[in-house]
């Protein structure tokens, strides 16, 4: 349990100012261990591996606040994190992966993938007054994630 509540004190709220990007391999290593956390099939085994890497996270996101990358990596495992301890416990996550996903597009407005996943947070999430849920919210979010995720591929092909 003392895991978990180090991984909430590690905040991003009060962020020095950092204008340095993470470096790549950091993102790439995030995106590997989020995929073998995700085909692990024994639960605590699974639980350890998002704790571990949501502490990473943190840690990369105190580091780097203007990245948006690490931003978004840091709300998608935070998200996945809580789905994974459920309960109350998930809720604090839940609260940290939405300030996370929402200082991504802040900085990469036109990211889709911020907006998909802080989407699909606000569908998952349970409303008023326990967390923030609310499904016109969820709807918008994805519509504009799903409008940008495909503009941004059609210019792909053109180009």
């Amino acid at each position: 349990m003392r895991r978990v509540f180090n991984v909430i004190d590690r905040g991003i709220a009060n962020s020095p100012t950092n204008t340095e990007t993470a470096p790549d391999n950091s993102i790439e290593a995030i995106q590997g261990t989020w995929a073998q956390a995700l085909r692990c099939d024994f639960g605590r085994t699974r639980d350890a591996m998002l704790c571990r890497l949501a502490e990473t996270t943190q840690e990369l996101a105190h580091q780097y606040p203007n990245d948006a990358k690490v931003l978004l990596w840091n709300g998608i495992v935070l998200t996945g994190y809580a789905k994974s301890l459920g309960g109350l416990c998930a809720l604090q996550f839940q609260a940290h992966a939405k300030a996370s996903l929402e200082r991504a597009i802040a900085l990469a407005p036109n990211d889709g993938a911020a907006y998909l996943y802080l989407g699909l947070l606000y569908d998952h999430s349970p409303a008023a007054p326990y967390g923030f849920g609310d499904e016109n919210i969820a709807r918008s979010l994805l519509e504009q994630g799903l409008k940008l995720t495909l503009n941004s591929a059609e210019q792909l092909r053109r180009a």
